[in-house]
């Protein structure tokens, strides 16, 4: 045989189309080719960017709308919150100027009250002096002003 008759001898296959298909599907998953990432190229490193940017934008958009509605709701509240204090502060301003005027009052009586003790406190230590000073020069225990003995040396109050 000649070389030319062996190659058309090859190229002719006598193999049935099911058992070949049959033969592709079962050694298929061998014939894959996997190229391992170097994880030190860096066109790797830039697709994971593009890939994380993309992810951080759309999450970002998301939660965008939940925050702007979050602010919408606490600003109509702060607003409800600030007109309801500006109409309680205005029903009960005059019961906050009777309170100021009876604490100026309380504060007053305070003063009076501390000058009038501290006048019954120095007149008290005065009179405790005299005391201390009269009785131990007075006579057969004589009371100061009075001429005769008092009647608690005798027994008898």
């Amino acid at each position: 045989m000649n070389e030319s008759a062996k190659q058309e001898d090859i190229l002719e296959s006598t193999t049935d189309a099911a058992e070949w298909s049959l033969e592709v599907e079962r050694v298929l998953p061998q014939l894959k080719v996997t190229i391992r990432t170097d994880n030190k190229d860096w066109r790797i490193h830039v697709d994971q960017m593009h890939q994380h940017k993309s992810g951080i934008e759309s999450a970002l958009k998301e939660t965008k709308g939940f925050l702007d509605k979050l602010h919408n709701e606490i600003s109509r509240t702060l607003e409800k919150i600030g007109s309801r204090e500006k109409y309680i502060n205005n029903q009960l301003e005059h019961l906050v100027q009777e309170y100021r005027a009876a604490q100026a009052q309380l504060s007053e009586a305070r003063e009076r009250y501390q000058q009038g003790s501290g006048g019954v406190t120095e007149r008290t230590r005065l009179l405790s002096e005299v005391h201390t000073v009269l009785l131990p020069s007075s006579p057969r225990g004589l009371s100061p002003g009075r001429a005769e003995p008092s009647a608690v040396q005798y027994g008898y109050s």
